[in-house]
């Protein structure tokens, strides 16, 4: 993909999420689910990060947010996310809230090079990073020694249904793709860390197809990156194979989420 290609992409991307922050926030079950797992898992490290500000890559309207002002009442918190929309929101839904700030800011660029942060935290946003695994290492040189690196993304193995009817009807799958959960371990591992990840399987329902697709784009993760779209015919062949072939009054989509926790050794 080309420098301009990428940065089409991009801008799809912002304008997606920023459209629909409304949407997202009352629609986006499972990215809220993913969000209280998240802070769940961050719980019994919140007295062992050291002092220092933290940085949320990839706020949206604020499900992780909520989280760490509950964790961390007195700390200064610095949110951030490549979406106009999602900024204005939280800054109205958090405006009471003194020690937290939002700003438009695209977290593949203007990485810190020195260590800042106590705490870089992202919940379901590193898979719409054109290198996750190369961002995330970035952004863990920008946290202290003895500091924490937490994360949760959609992994490689998410929706094999969709790839199976796809495979099936002789037509492209669409899907993203999405990072290699070894292949970030690994990346993560190199240098004084000590990485640690969970994986498991996350179902959501659908009354068709259909639904499913409208769904992601309501809550604005509708881009596709990389290919071809589907025609209206090779889409409504798809939504067709995909209802028929599900059992009961739903379809079942199942997701692969990933929990990475990194913290950073001291050098």
């Amino acid at each position: 993909m080309s420098e301009s290609e990428m940065r089409a992409v991009k801008k799809e991307i912002t304008s997606g999420f920023s459209e629909s922050a409304v949407h997202y926030e009352k629609y986006a079950d499972l990215q809220k689910q993913m969000a209280d797992r998240l802070i769940a898992s961050l719980e019994p490290w919140t007295a062992i990060i050291p002092e220092g500000p933290i940085i949320e890559l990839g706020c949206g309207t604020g499900f992780v947010t909520e989280g760490l002002l509950e964790l961390y009442p007195d700390r200064k918190i610095e949110c951030v996310d490549i979406a106009p929309g999602m900024i204005d929101y939280c800054q109205q839904k958090f405006a009471d809230n003194d020690n937290v700030t939002f700003q438009v800011k695209d977290a593949e660029e203007l990485i810190p090079d020195q260590p800042e942060y106590a705490l870089t935290i992202s919940g379901f946003t590193p898979h719409w990073f054109q290198n996750p695994a190369i961002t995330l290492k970035k952004w863990l040189e920008a946290t202290k020694p003895g500091g924490l690196l937490l994360t949760s993304f959609p992994g490689s193995e998410s929706f094999p249904q969709w790839r199976e009817y796809c495979q099936q009807l002789g037509i492209p799958y669409t899907g993203n793709i999405l990072p290699d959960v070894e292949e970030m371990v690994i990346k993560m591992s190199l240098g004084p860390a000590q990485v640690d990840y969970y994986e498991d399987t996350i179902y959501q329902s659908f009354e068709s197809a259909r639904n499913f697709f409208e769904y992601l784009k309501k809550i604005g993760a509708g881009t596709q990156t990389e290919g071809r779209g589907l025609t209206k015919r090779e889409m409504n062949l798809l939504i067709n194979e995909w209802d028929a072939s599900s059992t009961g009054d739903t379809v079942k989509v199942s997701w692969h989420g990933v929990f990475l926790a990194v913290k950073r050794d001291y050098d």
